[in-house]
């Protein structure tokens, strides 16, 4: 019974901890990069530019959190820098994953979407989002 109940505890604790940690410039560029491919595939679909503009704008708001996380990781003088180099990295490791072919974003979603959405679920309040 008691270790059931310590189980439980941990379990408890672990959630806690996860949902506290706090999101690094990393994270918020990994799903900037995500939202700005699944931007792109839905640009090359007929009749779709108003979801691609959402996803540019929870791009755009993405962006936004990963520079403020690099300054406070980095400090400002060196933000910039690690921003665009970590931007570089995750666009070039994504756009190889889909074979630099947006018909297949299927592979991207699959593997961020879920972990993206509830990044930037509180995140988009632009006029595109109004419209919907």
């Amino acid at each position: 019974m008691r270790s059931i109940l310590l189980i439980v505890l941990l379990l408890i604790a672990s959630l806690v901890l996860a949902e506290t940690e706090p999101v690094s410039m990393d994270d918020y560029t990994t799903c900037a990069v995500y939202h700005r491919m699944m931007a792109g595939s839905f640009r090359l679909k007929g009749g779709l530019q108003i979801i691609a503009d959402l996803e540019s704008e929870k791009m755009d708001d993405l962006i936004k959190m990963s520079k403020l996380a690099a300054a406070e990781e980095y400090g400002e003088a060196s933000a910039e820098e690690y921003f665009l180099e970590e931007w570089r990295d995750v666009l070039a490791y994504m756009t190889d994953q889909i074979n630099r072919n947006y018909e297949n974003v299927s592979v991207l979603k699959a593997r961020y979407k879920k972990r993206c959405d509830r990044l930037g679920a509180s995140l988009v309040s632009g006029a595109t989002k109004k419209k919907l």
